[in-house]
């Protein structure tokens, strides 16, 4: 409904300013009849200067929907240093066309268009298309801000309802731990210390706002230790290589977990071998570049988990024109996200 109501508004728009303006601006004289002592002005119109008036108009009904585009797609995809020339561009172009509807003559008794006001007629169309274009931003944006708001407000809310149980499971790990031999089960006293970190992101470090990727990538390392719980010795290979010295840059917490889980999910085989392969790049003090490979050895129908889809719009939403994410689903399970800190 709403899209048809707009769709009515433009409609109603370029049919009333073009009636306004061509009944303006066509006019060739005025003559006056005197009928019965009673004076009459008469209104003659030029035909000519009327369907050029139009051919103005309609070139600049395309140059407005153009660079509304334009500047709309700039704004969502984050490109907005090209804005300024993709506006200058078409707006050239525009009145490159205007100056030669002037310029031609379609018949050899039809005066020209003045130069002065078929400019101002597409300059009057293009300066509504900007501002008809920021104005949509600013919308877009606003409920882009509100819908993140409403989100993190959900996530805090779910945190809370679930916050009994991990602290829960949190003590009674602590306390198992606690009667437990260490000479007699080292391993297991390994797991357990491993899945009490695991908890203890969950239930603090994955509260804050942000964290330091070492953090994240502490608990990472941790949850790749429990996972390699569950395979023979031999049976996997995790490469895991952190590149760089900027451990301190702040992170959303939470968004690399979901590609790991579905590389041990879809890229493992009970009595088979695999690899996972994980790349941290942290040489530049304002980005950070993660990467994970693995064989594709179970086939996913949904092409990419629940969580991965999750991931994707949560980086939508916080790092909107600051990450580039791209996922290469084939013989092998790429992902390569670069977010770019500020």
């Amino acid at each position: 409904m709403k899209k048809w109501t707009e769709i009515i508004i433009h409609t109603l728009f370029w049919l009333c300013t073009a009636w306004l303006i061509a009944s303006s601006f066509s006019i060739q004289s005025h003559e006056i009849e005197v009928v019965n002592d009673i004076e009459k002005v008469k209104i003659v119109r030029n035909n000519g200067l009327t369907y050029q008036l139009l051919i103005c108009i309609l070139f600049s009904l395309i140059a407005f929907y153009i660079n509304s585009w334009l500047i709309v797609k700039s704004n969502r995809t984050g490109n907005i240093n090209n804005l300024i020339w993709y506006a200058l561009v078409t707006f050239v172009i525009l009145i490159a066309l205007v100056y030669a509807v002037t310029e031609i003559r379609f018949l050899s008794n039809m005066p020209p268009i003045p130069k002065q006001i078929a400019f101002g007629v597409s300059t009057f169309y293009f300066s509504l298309s900007i501002a008809y274009a920021l104005i949509k931003n600013s919308i877009y944006n606003n409920q882009r801000n509100q819908q993140l708001i409403i989100d993190k407000k959900h996530a805090e809310l779910s945190l809370l309802r679930n916050q009994l149980q991990p602290h829960f499971l949190f003590n009674a790990l602590n306390n198992l731990l606690s009667m437990v031999k260490t000479s007699e089960n080292p391993q297991l006293i390994n797991a357990i210390d491993k899945l009490s970190h695991l908890l203890r992101f969950v239930i603090e470090d994955n509260r804050a706002e942000k964290i330091p990727i070492s953090k994240e990538i502490e608990f990472l390392k941790n949850y790749i230790e429990l996972q390699m719980l569950r395979f023979e010795e031999g049976e996997i290979n995790v490469e895991f290589n952190v590149k760089g010295e900027n451990t301190e840059q702040k992170i959303e917490p939470g968004l690399f977990i979901p590609f790991v889980e579905n590389a041990f999910k879809y890229g493992t085989e009970p009595e088979k071998t695999s690899k996972i392969d994980i790349q941290f790049n942290l040489s530049k003090g304002d980005a950070i570049q993660f990467e994970i490979k693995n064989k594709t050895m179970m086939m996913n129908k949904n092409s990419i988990g629940t969580g991965i889809e999750t991931t994707q719009k949560r980086l939508d939403l916080i790092y909107h024109d600051k990450h580039k994410l791209k996922i290469s689903n084939g013989d092998e399970f790429i992902v390569q996200l670069i977010i770019f800190i500020q």
